[in-house]
């Protein structure tokens, strides 16, 4: 008996960690507060209440990932800050928004040879070791330019929402991907394959394989919203169907 009240009340506490409107909310300190406002733009444009429940997702980011650096770089709550924000502001339409899948957090100073992919890199979504890797000179660009469509937090965490959803057996999960499917379906169609490509609005990239073209979309709908909406206005929507931010209008 007493274990199953155990086993309750821990069960409990753990949904009042992913709940989207928990009974207990986690609390920044005023320094971190002043570093979302300063660079995080989607947090500012939150009512209050919504603001609330971001900075309690922050800190839940926080504890939950295990943030590590590379070739001497010591992480600082800057970072974690940063990197946290720049991942709820992303999976904010989601009741389950930890990233599941993912519970390390790896930072290089700079590009770095990857030695999963053989590659130098930027940054990189291993769901197999279930880390997401940064550069942290290229994560702050991608902050730091608001409209080039270029953002490399978003671009890595958008893949890793993915196959966190893919991985997982959930109604937000099955929707998603239901979701994802029929922005697939919509890019079937020559004329818009044709456009997509001839405006030059999305980068190469994107049409490398069909991870990469939601990462980019993801990437243009934060950076340039209004751009998106008005050069694809139908993929504009199934976007942000998929991320269940329609109405909210805040990048």
């Amino acid at each position: 008996m007493l274990l199953d009240i155990i086993i309750f009340l821990f069960s409990s506490l753990k949904s009042l960690l992913t709940f989207r409107h928990p009974y207990i909310y986690n609390k920044l300190p005023h320094s971190a507060v002043a570093t979302l406002e300063k660079n995080c733009k989607f947090y500012t444009k939150l009512n209050k209440k919504e603001q609330k429940l971001f900075r309690h997702r922050v800190v839940s980011f926080i504890s939950h990932h295990d943030f590590k650096g590379n070739k001497g770089l010591q992480i600082t709550q800057e970072m974690q800050l940063l990197i946290a924000g720049t991942a709820v502001k992303l999976s904010f339409g989601f009741k389950d928004y930890l990233f599941s899948l993912f519970d390390t957090i790896l930072i290089y100073p700079s590009s770095y040879y990857s030695n999963f992919s053989h590659t130098k890199n930027k940054g990189e979504t291993n769901p197999q070791y279930g880390v997401v890797v940064f550069s942290w000179e290229d994560f702050k660009a991608g902050i730091a330019i608001e409209n080039d469509n270029l953002h490399l937090g978003l671009h890595e965490f958008t893949h890793a929402l993915h196959f966190s959803f893919m991985h997982k057996d959930s109604h937000e999960g099955n929707t998603f991907l239901r979701d994802f499917n029929r922005l697939l379906s919509y890019m079937e169609n020559p004329k818009v394959q044709k456009k997509l490509v001839s405006s030059g609005y999305i980068r190469k990239y994107a049409f490398s394989n069909q991870y990469e073209f939601l990462a980019v979309l993801v990437e243009h709908l934060f950076e340039t919203p209004e751009k998106l909406k008005q050069e694809f206005p139908v993929i504009y929507k199934l976007v942000i169907r998929l991320l269940k931010i329609e109405n909210r209008g805040k990048f």
